[in-house]
């Protein structure tokens, strides 16, 4: 079970959890890529803005796969990673429910960078247009190698058994 749950304050883990979330925060804000096509079409995208981009012009299950792995996904693991970084759930079955859903979604953590990988190199693929990567990306992946961290902290005391 858990030898660590313990009342006290978890200041290195609420460090942690803040400088991870403050990263992925501002590594979907930050301008990641700058597209330039036949040099005349320069368009630079944020993580949000590139989302929004595929909402707007129709492209639903690209929106529905960029917005699940890459900010859904890492908002709800840093929810539930607070809840344990907090110890403020008392209940030990709801705090195991919760520990479990973290292991699970942990599980996807490179998940997010992995699609924006696959969306940059298609782009770079292409023959008529050009890939620029910014520090959005680069502050984004560091965001998610710090959760990673976080995760990891936050389950190491936990015998987390196969869900069947």
């Amino acid at each position: 079970m858990n030898s660590g749950a313990s009342s006290q304050s978890d200041l290195p883990g609420y460090l942690l959890w803040l400088t991870s979330s403050l990263l992925l925060l501002a590594g979907m804000a930050l301008p990641m890529f700058s597209f330039h096509k036949f040099y005349i079409f320069d368009d630079t995208f944020s993580l949000l803005g590139g989302v929004i981009y595929l909402l707007e012009e129709g492209e639903l299950f690209l929106f529905l796969i960029l917005f699940a792995f890459s900010i859904a996904l890492p908002i709800y693991k840093m929810v539930l990673s607070f809840l344990l970084v907090s110890n403020s759930i008392k209940n030990t079955e709801r705090k195991l429910t919760i520990v479990n859903r973290l292991a699970i979604v942990g599980k996807w953590s490179m998940t997010d960078v992995f699609v924006i990988a696959i969306l940059a190199a298609t782009v770079k693929l292409g023959l008529i247009a050009t890939l620029e990567v910014h520090a959005g990306l680069f502050v984004f992946g560091t965001g998610v190698i710090t959760s990673m961290l976080l995760v990891h902290r936050l389950l190491k005391d936990y015998a987390l058994r196969p869900v069947s």
